[in-house]
């Protein structure tokens, strides 16, 4: 391709800095592989970072023992140098990451920074993924430094760029907020006129306490009690205590979306659920939100975190409050479920929302004019760069 071609077609190299096997769909729950292969629809996509962070854990492993503290400044600092010697070498328009920061001195060209949390909300969330004190401080004086020195920053929801304004004093003129997609092939087997004789719910997630799973297990038990026809599927985990043996719960302990047979089961379970119930404690967005959408499932979760990006009120769903109970969402499932002509009209709005914003070439799109219009600004502000080979 030549450059006037290059040029014309707004085709940029992009060196993609990530930890996650981009080729892998069941890392990040196939996120970063669905961002990956659609940036690559259009740009020249070099991957880094993946293979330094397997040396660098290889090193460790070999030479210090597992308890071994090691200052997150010394292997950062080292990290970076890998990094920036990688990108050196490389003929480069645009960094874009999302799980990787680095010391972005050396480079005179801009980056774009994804993601859909921030490290002071990690730390908040996810007391199992919370790093020894000593390193919180410093994630925070990395993440402020890649945050203010990105041109652009996507999030995937207004929650956490309020967040990241607030705690890091950001500039929202340079946060926008892209919703992610579907982590699923394009249905083609969803029907917005389904059968509504008796109700089938639908729980996804893996951490079965996060999710808030048990209450999933108490609001299925109320309505069966109250006599209300309905199943329930769990998917991605096993409840914490032996429950009784149902005829009408089914516990799928997990399915790989790159084994096409457990896609095919993920996706003919969607196309026959009425409900997903999802009354999580926490979620910084939800995928599993989208693709129930793009089987026209309507969600019923918990107002929690960046939930509400995915599942916008009475069209695609319904938000309960954070402490509602098992009771609240069995009386909101058996409401709505009850109207047929508005849960039919619930699961058209909620298919529309999919194909107008919850589906990976809207975020495509968006996400394209967003880099090249980062790439724009700053040659005006800039003039042009190339990092030279070699």
């Amino acid at each position: 391709m030549t450059k006037k071609d290059f040029k014309r077609n707004n085709e940029m190299n992009i060196v993609f800095l990530s930890r996650f096997d981009l080729k892998n769909i069941n890392d990040w729950s196939g996120t970063m592989y669905h961002v990956y292969n659609k940036l690559k629809e259009k740009h020249f996509i070099k991957i880094i970072g993946t293979e330094i962070l397997k040396q660098f854990s290889t090193f460790k492993k070999r030479n210090f023992s597992e308890n071994t503290f090691i200052p997150a400044e010394h292997y950062v600092q080292n990290l970076g140098k890998c990094l920036s010697d990688r990108i050196k070498v490389v003929e480069c328009d645009l960094i874009f990451f999302g799980d990787i920061f680095f010391n972005n001195s050396d480079f005179n060209f801009p980056y774009v920074l994804l993601s859909d949390m921030t490290f002071e909300q990690i730390i908040i969330h996810y007391k199992n993924r919370k790093p020894d004190e000593r390193h919180v401080e410093h994630g925070y004086n990395l993440e402020r430094k890649a945050l203010n020195s990105a041109c652009r920053i996507i999030y995937s929801s207004e929650w956490i760029k309020q967040k990241a304004i607030e705690f890091y004093q950001i500039d929202p003129k340079k946060i926008e907020v892209v919703e992610f997609g579907a982590n699923i092939p394009e249905p083609d087997n969803y029907s917005i006129d389904i059968a509504c004789d008796f109700c089938r719910l639908l729980f996804v997630g893996m951490d079965w306490e996060r999710k808030n799973g048990d209450l999933v297990l108490q609001l299925f038990e109320l309505l069966k009690k109250d006599g209300f026809p309905c199943t329930l599927t769990i998917i991605g985990s096993v409840p914490n205590e032996d429950v009784e043996e149902d005829d009408d719960l089914t516990i799928i302990p997990f399915l790989d979306k790159s084994d096409p047979d457990d896609l095919k089961r993920f996706c003919q379970i969607l196309s026959e659920s009425h409900f997903l119930v999802l009354p999580t404690k926490f979620d910084a967005f939800g995928i599993v939100f989208c693709e129930a959408s793009a089987y026209a499932v309507p969600s019923i979760a918990a107002d929690v975190g960046g939930v509400p990006q995915a599942v916008k009120e009475g069209k695609n769903g319904y938000l309960l409050p954070p402490d509602s109970t098992a009771a609240d969402y069995a009386e909101k499932i058996k409401t709505v479920f009850n109207d047929k002509e508005g849960y039919l009209k619930l699961r058209q709005s909620s298919r529309y929302e999919y194909e107008t914003r919850l589906n990976w070439d809207v975020w495509g799109e968006k996400v394209n004019k967003i880099l090249e219009d980062a790439v724009n600004q700053w040659k005006m502000e800039n003039g042009e760069w190339r990092i030279p080979k070699g």
